[in-house]
């Protein structure tokens, strides 16, 4: 999220200060996915909504000095300056070289994957939102984001599948400040595996939720019910759950994910930083503890199946 707060720590510090303690370890992978929480909009308006973001367009150089190469707008702040706000932050998006899913000029662009090729793997992404955005309503021939209903995730699920080796879904779910993942979480997480999805990434409590394996079809699907914050302004003490967080890294092949570990963090001055020695451990202690029961096991920063 790169307004407020987050604004104030570019302005005083230059575009790469949100990233600069993480971008070495983005930069290495050969994807690096995010969620875009704001709109990157000088034109557009905002809608009326109690909590409101637009952020400058000229900020996406943060994006792109930090590695990222995929960004999720299907969530609850992307169409904060309506659809032309959405449409504004997507030209923006790929002026800088910069895909994203989730979202585009209609309902079918919304839904359709965003599929990086990668040493002959092909990756695909798809972005789901639980919430219908305050102040716009979601239209099939319109700008909009991918709504994640029971329905819609099993069809696009379902038809992304057969386009890619690897398939991503992106899901802006749950209850802020909620360390556990809700029922609903869990069912659409089921859908999506049992349609095909191999990585099920989580946002929008702005705490860490567990890890889990689903099985389903014989295939192995990894997800993480939410990734917390990582670039935001909540501006609570250090031993608040809102700063800890984790980078999940996953090595892929054409079966799925093969092996899968995570880099701590904790977020000082809206900026994550990686977290060392015995702080980088009582994350990964949490993570463990909040993943209980989910079929993985977490030893140091490594993420076993069982």
């Amino acid at each position: 999220m790169l307004d407020r707060g987050v604004a104030r720590e570019m302005a005083a510090h230059g575009w790469a200060a949100p990233f600069r303690g993480t971008a070495g370890i983005l930069r290495s992978a050969d994807i690096a996915t995010g969620n875009l929480e704001c709109p990157l909009a000088d034109r557009a308006e905002k809608v009326v909504k109690p909590f409101c973001f637009r952020a400058r367009p000229a900020s996406a150089a943060a994006l792109t000095y930090a590695g990222l190469d995929v960004l999720n707008v299907a969530n609850n702040h992307t169409m904060d300056c309506g659809r032309d706000g959405l449409l504004e932050t997507l030209s923006t998006l790929k002026g800088r070289g910069l895909r994203w899913c989730g979202g585009c000029d209609d309902e079918a662009e919304a839904e359709a994957p965003t599929i990086v090729t990668v040493r002959g793997i092909r990756v695909g992404f798809l972005g789901f939102c639980e919430f219908i955005p305050e102040g716009v309503f979601l239209r099939a021939d319109r700008p909009s984001i991918a709504f994640a209903s029971e329905e819609n995730v099993l069809r696009v699920v379902t038809a992304a599948r057969r386009q890619c080796d690897v398939l991503v879904c992106e899901f802006h779910w749950g209850v802020e400040h909620t360390q556990w993942p809700t029922e609903r979480q869990r069912r659409l997480a089921r859908i999506a595996a049992g349609a095909g999805a191999d990585l099920i990434l989580g946002h929008h409590p702005h705490v860490l939720q567990g890890l889990e394996v689903i099985h389903s079809h014989g295939r192995r699907t990894l997800v993480i019910y939410s990734l917390g914050n990582f670039v935001f302004d909540q501006g609570l003490g250090l031993n608040r759950p809102e700063v800890a967080t984790v980078i999940l890294e996953c090595r892929l092949g054409k079966g799925g994910i093969r092996s899968a570990g995570f880099v701590p963090a904790r977020i000082i001055d809206c900026s994550p930083r990686s977290a060392k020695g015995a702080d980088g451990g009582a994350i990964a202690t949490r993570l463990a503890e909040l993943s209980a029961g989910g079929g993985v096991r977490i030893t140091g920063n490594e993420i076993q199946f069982r």
